[in-house]
């Protein structure tokens, strides 16, 4: 096999690379996005549910399989299957889910991460000066840069080779000390941009916050709302995708993972409403007023930071060093999850097929690179994928951890689990209750979304989306051949 299995260094370590892993673009873009294309308080009612109901069941559930597995060398959700259900090939089958979702974000996130890096280096030497702040020159720069420019092609190269050398050095040496400079980087000048962001026309910006906590009831009975809301929960926090359980099974000995598992959620929560609510939406409404929100949200997700901002940053003085603050924000935020995105696959190829890390890292990144560049050269191959893999996937994933982890493999051998080392002592019909909830409520959505949804949604024929489902499709046989290929472990 591939050798002796890293260990995080340190619980300030974990805490801070899983951290890194939950917050990044989902919390500064897609968050904010989600809010403005659905209705501000509509989607926020929705978005606080699924956050107690799913996301932090969850979050613990898959600290707990991934602990579990990891003391037997496996990480990925195949392998973390594998160890619960006996090694079933049909079971470890599903388990691909939790390895091609992350793959799939990850094809298109480092795309939009390379953005990130390109507006960064593009403000700081004033490529973007206009005559006259307007909402429509930015968008149209945006929409320039996208298309995809030389820029755009060169930072994505740029991107892509940074991860690949982050990734080689490991865990400990890689992903963990990217996450502890970068972490209190980006609270530090995440901080600062919401302070600038609300105060901005005396303090017009907190409208934006009223408009993203007043409910509006009507539009509750949409449930794309909540299917939205929910997936946002598992995008943000990482769950549904099998990254937790992966930085879950390289944790130490007797680690308390509830109290990780928590931290993390926390931290998330704190950049995702404290920072990401505060900053992209407040500017928007502070400098082109409420009528703006909802044209940036039709651009599509992720879009409102790279209009909204730049064009409120560059109004004032020394306006290409704040939005240079901006970008390199949202590039840490993006690189510290783009790592955590791409682990999942290395983790089944050591752990499963027992290859060395440099030729599993190599092999990942070059895939990734395909996806990448499909992002960039296919019409709406983002959304696509961001639609499949960052919302109705994971929502099913989720809802299959739940059904096996829980309910199949028993919930008093899930009990003892996540009691073993940890401050947390759980009623038995607590487990029971909580964990019947957050099904039940998965199922739900599921199924309702289905009825309303799933007809239009199958009735595109653009030979773009096409395309990102045959992708899917691809990659998705891909694994399960791989994976009919791993021997039985004991």
């Amino acid at each position: 096999m591939g050798g002796t299995r890293e260990r995080w260094t340190s619980r300030v370590g974990l805490i801070l690379a899983a951290a890194g892993n939950a917050i990044g673009l989902g919390n500064l873009l897609r968050f904010p996005s989600k809010v403005a294309l659905y209705g501000g308080g509509a989607f926020m009612v929705p978005y606080i549910l699924s956050l107690f109901l799913l996301g932090l069941p969850l979050m613990i559930l898959e600290w707990v399989v991934g602990r579990t597995a990891g003391e037997k060398g496996r990480g990925s959700m195949i392998g973390i299957f594998g160890v619960f259900f006996k090694e079933s090939q049909v079971v470890k089958t599903i388990g691909s889910l939790g390895v091609l979702i992350p793959f799939l974000i990850a094809t298109y996130y480092l795309y939009i991460e390379s953005w990130t890096l390109g507006y960064s280096f593009l403000s700081l030497f004033k490529a973007f000066y206009p005559e006259r702040i307007s909402l429509e020159y930015f968008l149209n720069t945006f929409r320039a840069y996208v298309s995809p420019s030389s820029w755009a092609v060169f930072f994505l190269v740029l991107t892509l080779l940074l991860n690949f050398w982050v990734l080689l050095r490991g865990i400990s040496k890689g992903i963990e000390l990217v996450a502890k400079v970068g972490l209190p980087l980006l609270f530090g000048v995440g901080c600062f941009l919401a302070v600038f962001s609300l105060s901005l026309g005396g303090w017009k910006g907190l409208e934006g916050l009223v408009f993203m906590f007043k409910p509006d009831f009507p539009k509750l009975k949409d449930f794309q709302v909540w299917i939205e809301a929910a997936g946002q929960i598992f995008f943000t926090l990482s769950l549904g995708m099998g990254c937790i359980a992966v930085y879950a099974s390289y944790s130490r000995p007797k680690e308390d993972i509830v109290k990780v598992g928590l931290w993390t959620a926390a931290l998330n929560e704190i950049a995702e409403i404290g920072l990401g609510g505060c900053i992209a939406i407040p500017a928007a409404f502070a400098l082109f007023g409420a009528s703006s929100i909802g044209a940036l949200a039709a651009e599509g997700t992720f879009r409102i930071g790279f209009v909204s901002m730049p064009a409120v940053l560059f109004s004032l003085p020394f306006g290409f060093l704040l939005s240079f603050l901006w970008f390199f924000l949202l590039f840490i935020a993006a690189i510290t999850s783009s790592l955590a995105l791409a682990q999942p696959l290395i983790a089944f190829f050591e752990d499963e097929l027992g290859w060395g890390h440099r030729k599993a890292v190599l092999v990942t990144m070059s895939a990734i690179s395909v996806g990448s560049f499909c992002s960039a050269f296919v019409p709406g191959f983002i959304d696509e994928l961001d639609f499949w893999a960052g919302t109705f996937l994971l929502v099913l994933f989720a809802f299959l951890e739940v059904l096996f982890f829980v309910w199949i493999w028993g919930p008093d051998r899930f009990k003892e689990e996540l009691e073993r080392d940890s401050f947390l002592r759980v009623p038995r019909p607590m487990v029971y209750v909580l964990f019947g909830i957050s099904g039940g409520f998965l199922l739900v959505i599921l199924y309702l979304w289905a009825l309303s949804k799933m007809g239009q949604v199958l009735a595109v024929t653009s030979w773009s989306l096409w395309v990102a489902r045959i992708f899917i499709l691809i990659s998705l046989l891909g694994l399960i051949i791989l994976n009919l290929k791993t021997k039985k472990r004991g």
